[in-house]
Parts: structure tokens; C-alpha cells; sequence
């Protein structure tokens, strides 16, 4: 009898290790959804007006649904211009064929350039719009830029602009813990650039102060921000400074602020007006410049 039970013992963790193994990807969607149509290395040109070619979809799998839109897996879709040149390439791990000619991304998504520069996001729904090859998107995406990630609530893109927006509320968190809070970001990589501008209120967030500003324009391959119009810093200490158009020198791990217009310094001991500041916030050293009038309690 105790030879049996340990032999049905056996027996049943075979099985039960046998049932974990992972399915297959081609297990998981015929899980999902019974597929009609499956084509390995699946290829579709498309033509525009003039019979030029305009796109070409290819993907490692394509399933084809009854009552759901077709799935792409490992998809990688190329716009042509009038040309014929190939303009951009879109690839991602996953995303679906519509019936109005639209292709549907999904995850990651990495957008590629004729010129060399790229695009990489993480969504939960980019279109390509293939009678305009403009991307869109009108939910949540994270956009992975030079030295920091950017999420917003949904973006636009005109790839012939090589111009993106990315739209709604927009927090930039960078790699150096800094923090940028503003709406509707574009960014601009034409001519070989790395700018990112809004004309909407924007606050900047670091460990040594809190600035409000009335816009932002950063130059990310100088790792240099200017922040537009009126402009409150907030110190940590409880200090404030009111100037306008404040420059922030990221280079090199240093954050340094810089203006050449009036300054109003107030804290708890010290009220100063001036022309110009240099602020190494790290060192917590500020430097006035111009004609600098002060009072003291």
C-alpha cells in the first residue's frame, strides 16, 4: 500500500509540472480567439493615387479573425515618398490590421527616419493613418527621450515634419531626478535636432527649488532649458526670486540658473533687486549682477 500512494504521488507531480510549462504564442492566441487565417512572413504592398507605392506592411505571423481585427506579430511598416524613397519604418512587437487600412500599434513602438533620427514610445494605441501617414494616438504614451521619459495622454505626429505633440497634461522626468510639469509638448527632431518646447505654463521640480514659468524650449543635445515669461523660484530654504526667462546649464551633471533680467531676491532676512543672477543650485551660491541694491533686517 505505501509503494502505491508514493507512486500515485509520483505520478501526479509529473503532471502537474508537465501542466505549467508556458504555451507558445501561437497557443496563446488560439486560446484567445479561433483564428480563420494564418500566414508566416506575411507581406502587403500598397499603392496610392499615381500607383506609387505608399507602404509596405510585413510581420513575422498575421492572424486573420472572424469578428476581430487582424494581428500582426513582430509587425515593421515602411512609408515610401512621392519619390519612392523609403521615408519612415514602424516596428513593434504587436499590433493590429484595421478594415479601413489603418494599422493599430500597440507596447513599444520605435518610429525611424530616412535621415537617422528616431522615435521610441511605449503606448497603448498608436494609428498610422495610411492615406495621411500621420501617427496618432488618444491614449497614454511614454515617450523615451534623450536623458529622460515623457508621459502624456496622447500624441501627434506629422512624419513628413518630422514634428511630434504630445498632448494633454505632460511630465518630463529626467534622468538626473529633475522633473518638468507642463501640456501639450512638441518635439522637434528636423535638421538633425533634439527640441522639445511648449507655450504653456510649465513647473520645474528639483531638490533645491520649485520654478514656475510661462513655457519651456530645451535644447536636449546641450541639456539646456530655457523657461519663458514670468518666472517664480521657490527655494527650498523658503527664499523666492522673481525674474524672467531663466536659463538652466544641465551640462556635465551641474544645474546652473542664469538670467540677464531684473531679479527680486526676498527671504526671511533679506529683500535684493538686481540685473542679471548666476545660481549654482547644487552649491546653493547665488551671484548677483548689475546695479545690486539690497536691505537687510
Amino acid at each position: 500500500m505505501w509503494l502505491l500512494m508514493k507512486g500515485l504521488s509520483y505520478s501526479y507531480e509529473q503532471l502537474t509540472q508537465q501542466e505549467a510549462v508556458l504555451p507558445t504564442t501561437n497557443e496563446v492566441v488560439a486560446k484567445e480567439v479561433a483564428y480563420v487565417e494564418k500566414i508566416d512572413q506575411f507581406a502587403l504592398q500598397e499603392f496610392g493615387e499615381n500607383q506609387r507605392l505608399s507602404h509596405y506592411v510585413e510581420a513575422q505571423v498575421y492572424y486573420n479573425f472572424e469578428q476581430s481585427p487582424a494581428l500582426l506579430i513582430n509587425p515593421k511598416v515602411t512609408t515610401y515618398d512621392p519619390q519612392g524613397e523609403s521615408n519612415y519604418v514602424l516596428s513593434a512587437k504587436r499590433a493590429h490590421y484595421l478594415d479601413s487600412g489603418e494599422v493599430r500599434f500597440t507596447g513599444q513602438v520605435d518610429v525611424s527616419s530616412s535621415d537617422g533620427m528616431t522615435h521610441k514610445m511605449n503606448t497603448e494605441e498608436l494609428l498610422i493613418d495610411t492615406h495621411t501617414d500621420d501617427l496618432v494616438s488618444h491614449k497614454k504614451v511614454t515617450y523615451l527621450g534623450e536623458n529622460a521619459n515623457i508621459v502624456a495622454q496622447g500624441m501627434q505626429m506629422k512624419t513628413k515634419d518630422n514634428k511630434l505633440k504630445l498632448t494633454g497634461d505632460t511630465r518630463i522626468n529626467q534622468d538626473s531626478g529633475q522633473k518638468l510639469l507642463t501640456q501639450d509638448l512638441y518635439i522637434d527632431q528636423s535638421n538633425n535636432q533634439k527640441h522639445y518646447y511648449s507655450d504653456n505654463q510649465t513647473t520645474y521640480l528639483s531638490t533645491a527649488s520649485k520654478i514656475i514659468a510661462q513655457g519651456m524650449d530645451m535644447d536636449m543635445k546641450s541639456e539646456l532649458t530655457q523657461l519663458l515669461g514670468d518666472v517664480d523660484i521657490l527655494q527650498a530654504s523658503g527664499s523666492t526670486i522673481k525674474s524672467r526667462h531663466l536659463s538652466i546649464d544641465q551640462a556635465q551633471g551641474q544645474e546652473i540658473y542664469k538670467t540677464e533680467d531684473k531679479i527680486h531676491y526676498q527671504s526671511g532676512v533679506a529683500d535684493i533687486r538686481a540685473t542679471g543672477m548666476y545660481y549654482d543650485a547644487a552649491r546653493q551660491k547665488i551671484t548677483f549682477k548689475g546695479g545690486v541694491v539690497g536691505r537687510y533686517e
